[in-house]
């Protein structure tokens, strides 16, 4: 049997289309799930518009945020059951024998495979997930909002673990994307007593809502001066963490620029192309880089609880919730910034 699927089939722009693909077989660790909801990432738009950096085993049916329900389980799998609703991490494969493995920080593991670049990802209707990638969606949470709650646990990796933001400390975030919005949230929750988020004049609109998750600041950097305005914040010296979710190389320099020194610059969004700038400041500084990558297992049960306590809300982000046959226009939307977070449904709302 077949069913359809967004598929990448080759090395150039736009090169994915909808296609009929094969149903699945589940291996004995697997299980097979219906796809609910499935949220379109800015390394998504990269892949689809063929910016991205990193390998990709064409053809392979696109994306990596999703949750659905158990249709069937495997006959190594006892702890879930059909009928579970559930949300799936995003390496597809690890080894499980790797120093990182054996660690519990399997998503350093090197021979690490991503859904929708290596493996089958969820934008079909049905995929077979291992069972290890499995997180239970409480009732509380709709399944759309679950989708969402990968980008939520990237930038807790990168606000709550990596940069370990501090009550009273000054934080940028840099970019207003979902998982800029979603940094804003963490660094607020954390403590961040001046919280500065930039974007670009088309942005208004993302940085009033940056405003509502508790941005103190807020910085149009094609038309206004980063720099004046960090001055303008606590004693002048720039902050003490800076969070690069812009997905532009160009911005690093912008960290590098305010980051306080003996502060710390955290570097979750990716981009394609050269820096041409130099990085002694550093040096000079004495500035920490640290480069924010996935998530593990403890990190998701965590961010699930703070979803469904409300303590954050994806909500907030308005993701347009469109069928399959209109992912494109989620693709554009989110290409063209006409949509913070496109959420595409393939077997139609499930909620």
């Amino acid at each position: 049997m077949s069913q359809p699927a967004v598929v990448h089939f080759a090395l150039k722009e736009r090169s994915v289309e909808l296609r009929d693909i094969d149903i699945p077989a589940i291996r004995s660790n697997q299980v097979l799930m219906r796809v609910a909801a499935v949220g379109v990432c800015g390394t998504d738009v990269h892949q689809y518009l063929n910016e991205h950096s990193w390998p990709v085993q064409l053809p392979v049916v696109m994306c990596h945020e999703f949750s659905g329900i158990i249709e069937e389980v495997g006959k190594r799998v006892t702890e879930f059951a059909p009928g579970d609703r559930v949300v799936s991490e995003t390496a597809a494969f690890i080894c499980g024998e790797c120093h990182f493995c054996r660690t519990g920080r399997y998503h350093l593991c090197p021979h690490r495979v991503g859904f929708g670049q290596g493996k089958n990802g969820g934008l079909t209707q049905l995929v077979a997930v291992p069972a290890r990638c499995l997180h239970r969606v409480p009732n509380s949470i709709p399944m759309h909002h679950a989708a969402l709650s990968e980008p939520v646990c990237v930038a807790y990796h990168a606000v709550a673990h990596h940069a370990n933001v501090q009550i009273g400390s000054t934080v940028a975030v840099l970019g207003c994307g979902a998982v800029g919005l979603l940094c804003v949230q963490m660094a607020k929750r954390a403590g961040a007593e001046s919280l500065l988020l930039t974007g670009l004049s088309r942005d208004v609109e993302r940085m009033a809502l940056g405003r509502t998750f508790g941005a103190t600041h807020t910085v149009c950097v094609d038309n206004e001066s980063l720099r004046e305005r960090v001055r303008e914040i606590g004693d002048g010296l720039g902050l003490d963490y800076v969070i690069d979710a812009s997905g532009r190389n160009a911005s690093l320099k912008d960290a590098v620029d305010i980051v306080r020194p003996g502060g710390t610059i955290v570097r979750v969004g990716w981009g394609p192309g050269p820096y041409n700038f130099s990085l002694d400041p550093l040096v000079h500084k004495e500035v920490r880089l640290q480069g924010a990558f996935s998530h593990t297992w403890e990190m998701w049960e965590r961010v699930i609880k703070l979803m469904a306590s409300g303590v954050i809300d994806v909500s907030l982000l308005a993701p347009s919730r469109l069928p399959l046959e209109k992912w494109r226009d989620g693709f554009e939307g989110m290409h063209d910034a006409s949509l913070i977070k496109a959420v595409i449904e393939p077997n139609g709302p499930m909620d």
